[in-house]
């Protein structure tokens, strides 16, 4: 099976994507599984991907932002910083 995630596919129409860095890093599999559930669950994330110490996070602009995104880090026992978008 080819791996998609280096593809730079645009996103749709009102859709925006960011990247979060992760303060100290990601260190295991269990942690970044928990980082992507607490984002994925905010209303407005179409997708969150894990890329070394940093997150991508495809989201609807008008639902969610970054604020939130902070939130959900903190709770999943993190902190993060840095936060960029980009259309």
């Amino acid at each position: 099976m080819t791996a998609l995630k280096n593809m730079n596919i645009q996103a749709p129409a009102g859709e925006r994507s960011g990247m979060l860095r992760i303060v100290d890093g990601i260190k295991s599999d269990q942690k970044a599984r928990e980082i992507k559930a607490g984002l994925g669950d905010l209303p407005g994330v179409h997708s969150v991907e894990v890329i070394g110490s940093a997150v991508r996070v495809r989201f609807a602009p008008d639902i969610v932002g970054d604020q939130q995104f902070y939130q959900a880090i903190r709770t999943a026992g993190f902190q993060a910083s840095g936060f960029q978008t980009a259309a």
